[in-house]
């Protein structure tokens, strides 16, 4: 745009348009305004007689005079990393009316509203994906999500022949709702609204549930309860506006595989403008679904105090899924009292998780980087017809083994309490997100064509799917410590230690389609095991100490993170040698929280304090493009410890009725 003359607005194809010669014109006339260009090339521009030449010389870098002529820097292109702004408001109620000396009827439930903002990638004035018309400088595309909670429940207990009852019904609902706004769809150029309804997905429960307990006078107390449960559940996607996912051609149609390249929407250097709303292309009506699974579960659990130091318990419960058949599991548990201050406890158990219906029926186009690359990548269903040709098989459900032991020792004389428990976890058929699978170039076979359709379905040039790629086991070591002392009237202190040492790691191969053992790497990929493995620390402890005096209460917190590890394959030690497991590791931090709070009376208090009151911020990132994404990230943005966000402070009144 130059003195009112919008040359982009001279054509919409740049292969085929009237207005070659107009164009060429246009840009010599306004070229020669140009000051950073020199002599020799501005009469090169003056000799150009085609496009071609043009783009050819225009597609040289001039970013650094041309910031400089704006007034410009770097970092004024930056994209918005932190926390999403967030607007949020919450009603809940809880009630219980008797009915009769035996018999009461409750209800609980609530409301909640959030309305989130968060920026994507900073589109830059020089690409497809910006109308220059409109915004010279590029522009931040904005995710807006509004997302509602409802539930609610309701229910009859009481006694009856001796026997604790409860019947409840309980439903529970979520919509997500993407907005996208202060964006392009490109392929519109400037016609293109600021603002779109992208669609949403919703998510809804309702459970039915009846439960029996009571307790007979055997040994030393035998508890007996059983129950029956039916759950529906309903998971939707919502088609968002045509213009949220679609691209247009040159005439405002909208592109399919039969459009011909010389009638799909171009920038000035010959580059598609990509389809859909900048950051968050909508759901398509393809990625529309309404997917529906019940479910009619029985129970039957013992608790036996066999004598006063021995107590076993026992679980059973059958489910039978409407798209996964039946499952049947089992809980044994005891607790023996080794001396008067020393018990120890033991439990094995299994477990069943079926495939959310997310995983199941999700599918949708998004904005990625992969490789320091802007694609436009989808997750396809698992029963799709890409899945079938890449020989994924349809999700099944996880299978759990669990054991744990542990020990409970008090010291009266202290105020002490002391606890271990160590557990051993094993997950078979884990649900995973594939790495991302490419579109094929070329057709050599009657997978590639389908996948290539399918890839041209969605608009998209990658796709991931979710499949049960691989057990995993974890083990770990919870330890706590807490202690009371009472130092004199009105003044307490109460200290509490927790320690958490937890390993989780894949076991054995990866369970990929024959189709692909080729291409093992983008099933389970290097950074998908680092995810599994090394993204959340294997050490934490938390050092919490509490004192009381008169109506003040001072509440000291030092947290310890252990380290983790970012998921991108780099040359984290500079050596010039990027190793296959080579990652970038974030160190130790410990984190000091401090509150003081003040009870004016039973009903009211105050609190004010700091989290994180010393700054405390994770690890940098080194500077390497492909993981700062040319210095826009500080931080990591594949794993964090406790955040980015740094000190935070707050101050709260808290009215209790």
């Amino acid at each position: 745009m130059q003195d009112g003359v919008n040359i982009d607005g001279l054509y919409k194809n740049i292969s085929n348009t009237s207005n070659t010669q107009q164009i060429i014109n246009t840009i010599k006339q306004y070229a020669a305004k140009v000051g950073y260009f020199g002599t020799d090339f501005q009469s090169q521009i003056s000799g150009a007689n085609s496009i071609s030449d043009l783009q050819k010389l225009l597609g040289k870098d001039f970013t650094s005079q041309e910031l400089n002529y704006r007034g410009l820097e770097r970092k004024d292109f930056s994209l918005r990393a932190g926390q999403s702004k967030l607007q949020s408001g919450q009603l809940f109620f809880n009630s219980e009316i008797p009915v009769n000396d035996d018999w009461k009827v409750y209800s609980f439930g609530g409301y909640s509203y959030r309305l989130g903002n968060a920026g994507g990638f900073y589109r830059l004035p020089n690409t497809e994906r910006n109308i220059n018309a409109v915004t010279p400088n590029g522009y931040l595309p904005q995710i807006e999500a509004a997302v509602n909670d409802y539930s609610l429940a309701a229910g009859i207990k009481g006694k009856w022949n001796g026997w604790n009852v409860d019947f409840s019904n309980t439903f529970g609902k979520n919509t997500f709702g993407f907005g996208v706004v202060n964006t392009f769809n490109a392929s519109l150029t400037d016609n293109s609204p600021r603002t779109f309804d992208a669609g949403g997905s919703e998510f809804s429960q309702n459970t039915v549930n009846l439960d029996f307990s009571k307790k007979y006078d055997i040994l030393k107390g035998l508890n007996i309860a059983f129950g029956a449960e039916y759950r529906h559940e309903n998971y939707k996607v919502n088609a968002g506006k045509e213009n949220s996912y679609a691209s247009y051609d040159i005439y405002g149609r909208v592109v399919t595989a039969k459009t011909p390249e010389n009638e799909k929407v171009t920038d000035f250097f010959g580059n598609v403008r990509p389809a859909g709303a900048q950051v968050f292309p909508g759901f398509s009506p393809e990625n529309a679904v309404s997917g529906n699974r019940n479910s009619i579960a029985a129970y039957a659990d013992a608790e036996l105090e066999v004598t006063d130091g021995w107590l076993l318990e026992g679980a059973l419960r059958y489910e039978n899924y409407s798209d996964f058949g039946s499952t049947f599991n089992y809980k044994v548990a005891t607790n023996v009292k080794l001396a008067p201050n020393l018990n120890w406890r033991g439990a094995v158990s299994t477990g069943f998780r079926a495939p959310s219906l997310a995983q199941i029926y999700y599918s949708s186009t998004s904005t990625l980087i992969q490789q320091g690359k802007t694609t436009q990548v989808g997750t396809f269903r698992n029963n799709s017809e890409a899945a079938q040709a890449l020989g994924i098989p349809k999700l099944k459900q996880e299978t759990s083994q669990s054991y744990s032991t542990g020990i409970t020792w008090k010291i009266p004389t202290l105020n002490l309490t002391f606890t271990a428990d160590a557990y051993l976890i094993k997950i078979k058929d884990r649900v995973v997100l594939t790495d991302l699978f490419f579109r094929p170039d070329k057709i050599n076979n009657a997978d590639d064509q389908v996948l290539q359709s399918a890839f041209d379905l969605a608009r998209a040039s990658a796709a991931n799917f979710f499949a049960n790629a691989v057990d995993s086991q974890t083990k770990g070591l919870d330890i706590t410590i807490s202690q009371n002392s009472k130092i004199s009237s009105g003044i307490s202190l109460e200290n509490n230690l927790g320690i958490n040492f937890n390993q989780t790691k894949r076991i054995g191969d990866i369970h990929a389609s024959p189709k692909l053992v080729s291409q093992i790497d983008n099933y389970f990929s290097e950074p998908n095991r680092v995810y599994f493995e090394e993204a959340v620390p294997r050490v934490k402890a938390t050092l919490s100490n509490t004192l009381r005096v008169s109506g003040f209460t001072f509440v000291l917190r030092n947290s310890f993170f252990g380290k983790v590890t970012d998921a991108d394959v780099l040359d984290a030690n500079f050596d010039g040698v990027t190793g296959s497991t080579e990652h970038f590791v974030l160190n130790n931090r410990f984190v000091t929280d401090l509150s003081v709070g003040y009870d004016f009376n039973k009903n009211i208090s105050a609190t004010i304090g700091s989290n994180n009151i010393l700054n405390i911020l994770p690890s940098k990132s080194p500077n390497i493009s492909s993981l700062t994404a040319d210095n826009q990230f500080v931080y990591s943005r594949q794993v964090s410890q406790y955040g980015i966000g740094g000190r935070f402070l707050f101050a709260r009144i808290e009215f209790r009725f």
